[in-house]
């Protein structure tokens, strides 16, 4: 994980400006009222340029949804190098305390506007079938990286053998979000810090005792 730009921020061919473009408008606009004129407006390309690489805004927001939701699972999620249990910890860190032990804060990751971006795809989501499939992929993708973090615990020695990887990703994925949706909607959110700490108690529990293998 590392300090990041905008998404699409450094586009090179005209396709991936309109993607940037489509983030800030989007950010600016929201879903309802997204237009592909204001999408232009925040490119240097024409409308027509726009509907040579798009049929219509709804495949443009398809295609947009879908880098957009990878870009942010990468951006989010450490590097499952290291220890497993650490890196659990410090993505729990960002979500609930807004940064790690080492100060980089969720802000370093998440440009500004980006809260409004996700929301608006999460409302979209309850009643547009397509961009449900891709949350679907989306968080199925952050589950199994949290749940690789486990099995390499596991297979290290740090985690305990019986602990079923699966299980854990799953709450963890589901605990994560719900701290990410209550981080952009509310203004008082220093109550999540007693979340953080129960959740050291939840990780805890996932460790090999070292007494108990004569360590």
């Amino acid at each position: 994980m590392s300090a990041s730009a905008e998404p699409f921020s450094n586009p090179e061919t005209s396709k991936e400006e309109i993607l940037h473009a489509t983030y800030l408008a989007f950010a600016e606009h929201g879903y309802a009222e997204l237009s592909i004129q204001q999408i232009a407006d925040q490119a240097s390309v024409s409308k027509s340029t726009i509907y040579h690489h798009f049929e219509d805004k709804e495949e443009l927001l398809m295609v947009f949804a879908e880098r957009l939701l990878e870009w942010y699972l990468e951006e989010l999620l450490f590097d499952p190098a290291g220890d497993p249990i650490e890196n659990l910890e410090r993505s729990l860190d960002l979500v609930f305390l807004d940064e790690t032990a080492e100060g980089f804060g969720l802000d370093d990751i998440r440009p500004a506007g980006f809260e409004c971006v996700y929301m608006g795809l999460r409302m979209e989501a309850t009643r547009n079938p397509e961009i449900r499939d891709y949350f679907d992929a989306v968080d199925s993708m952050g589950r199994e990286h949290l749940e690789t973090l486990v099995e390499r615990g596991i297979e290290n020695g740090t985690v305990r053998p019986d602990v079923d990887a699966e299980q854990v990703a799953a709450a963890l994925c589901a605990t994560a979000e719900g701290g990410l949706v209550l981080r952009s909607t509310e203004n008082d959110i220093a109550w999540l810090r007693h979340v953080r700490a129960m959740l050291d108690g939840y990780l805890d529990s996932l460790k090999v005792d070292p007494d108990a293998t004569g360590a």
